[in-house]
């Protein structure tokens, strides 16, 4: 049986996700969080490369690439490989997400 995709609901814990994180960026319960959700819905995104219709809405398709974003590059390693994912990058990009995210 499959199930239909709520995206009011995920629309609501991305938001939780991203306000936790921009209050304490270097939480580990967070990082752990933002992990977690990403390997369950991460893969959503792809949709809209193979679909015309384009299901999953763009706010949420942004969240999702910057929850990988956050946890591949930055606040818990210091990684110079991937400098141009600075701290301040993150953060900065994390609160242009939420703010999309609410206007929503």
């Amino acid at each position: 049986m499959s199930e239909a995709v709520n995206f009011q609901r995920m629309r609501q814990e991305l938001i939780e996700i991203y306000e936790k994180f921009l209050e304490n960026p270097g939480d580990e319960s967070i990082q752990k969080k933002i992990i977690e959700y990403d390997r369950n819905f991460g893969g959503l995104q792809v949709y809209n490369d193979y679909l015309k219709s384009r299901p999953v809405p763009k706010d949420i398709e942004v969240a999702l690439g910057g929850l990988s974003m956050i946890y591949q590059y930055g606040l818990w390693e210091d990684d110079k490989e991937h400098e141009a994912f600075s701290d301040e990058k993150i953060v900065s990009e994390a609160k242009k997400i939420l703010e999309e995210l609410r206007k929503s």
